[in-house]
């Protein structure tokens, strides 16, 4: 359920019937993350337990949406906040079976990559996952996942729901130029290609498609043009990665980790590519789903950026394959199972899953 306002929420939630084992979570616009606070003295005075996440906009249907919330009630068999390295988690496997994994985790922390895989070495691949990186449209990193307690960064939140889900990922980006070797990385950190700085190697290959010297204030102008495509040692599948700043030392700050050793391709798009690829899995979730589901969508917000205006044409692909309103967020990262069933982060890609209802 989207809300455009505060007073509109908190009318919706004074009639919202949640029972003890129930749980809201609530995705915030972040022109509304003002309100966070107020939310939270607000459910907790009404004893709602709740997670969610700010967002640089929502998707709601067809639309954009920077302000106003998205609220959705689940009954999770599993939910709390995790920190890089400490999660307190002990279940039956039976129980995971055919779950699925809502993640919501602060898009902007140097950490993503250890919190979801302190998530992953605990529950493994026994459940689906879906979810995005929350973080505000400026970039700027501050607090943005929140539950009952209060509002954090460097975070992640997992809530596990029995109900299953039909999920597909895409992003309709093109290799440019590779391969190369990531010869020198930390985290999210970018440092060296091929044994040359990165920032060097960045700049002949954008110089030589543009025209034009990169330089530290119109890096992103750029980058969102040219994002990295990774693929893992012993791995086939390509991820994105999304190139968003250039730190004290030159070098190449990225959305989530980019693994020394990996295989690096620098991409290139155009929209028909990028639009192609949301048609691709809109029906592809169409063709599998079930007779009543709730779709859920994190799209990237690079991705909406690089696409300016067509970008609800996006939306409006995925909307009018589906029966019912497609609720979720412009994410700085994105978060779905791998075939194999591993947790995986992507960037300017589009994650869309089905949960399937009774």
């Amino acid at each position: 359920m989207y809300l455009s306002n505060f007073e509109e929420l908190k009318n919706y939630l004074d009639c919202l019937s949640v029972k003890p084992a129930e749980q809201i979570m609530v995705l915030v616009a972040g022109k509304s993350a003002q309100f966070v606070q107020d939310l939270i003295d607000h459910v907790n005075s009404k004893d709602i337990k709740m997670f969610g996440g700010i967002y640089a906009a929502l998707l709601v249907g067809d639309k954009n949406k920077y302000e106003g919330f998205i609220v959705q009630k689940y009954e999770p068999i599993y939910s709390s906040i995790v920190l890089p390295y400490m999660m307190r988690f002990k279940m039956d496997e039976d129980c995971l079976k055919d779950a699925t994994a809502i993640v919501l985790v602060d898009g902007l922390s140097s950490k993503m990559k250890d919190l979801t895989d302190t998530v992953y070495n605990k529950v493994g691949n026994k459940v689906r996952y879906i979810g995005g990186g929350a973080g505000f449209y400026d970039l700027n990193h501050r607090p943005c996942i929140f539950d009952n307690k209060g509002i954090y960064q460097d975070v992640l939140y997992l809530c596990i729901v029995k109900e299953s889900i039909k999920l597909a990922v895409n992003h309709g980006w093109k290799k440019l130029m590779g391969p190369f070797k990531v010869t020198k990385s930390a985290e999210n950190i970018l440092a060296e290609i091929n044994n040359e700085n990165a920032l060097d190697v960045y700049r002949d290959i954008i110089e030589e498609v543009e025209n034009i010297r990169l330089g530290r204030e119109d890096f992103f102008i750029y980058a969102k043009d040219y994002p990295f495509g990774i693929v893992e040692k012993n791995q086939t599948e390509m991820v994105v990665r999304d190139p968003i700043s250039i730190n004290e030392k030159d070098e190449i700050i990225c959305v989530a980790g980019v693994p020394q050793d990996s295989t690096l391709y620098v991409l290139k798009g155009n929209v028909d590519t990028l639009l192609d690829a949301s048609v691709q899995i809109a029906t592809y979730c169409a063709q599998m789903a079930p007779k009543s589901y709730i779709p859920l969508l994190f799209d990237c917000i690079s991705r909406a950026m690089f696409m300016e205006d067509a970008f609800e044409m996006e939306l409006a692909n995925i909307q009018e394959r589906l029966d019912y309103k497609v609720e979720g967020a412009l994410s700085i990262g994105e978060v779905s199972s791998q075939g194999n069933g591993e947790l995986t982060i992507h960037n300017k890609s589009t994650v869309l899953g089905l949960l399937i209802t009774n």
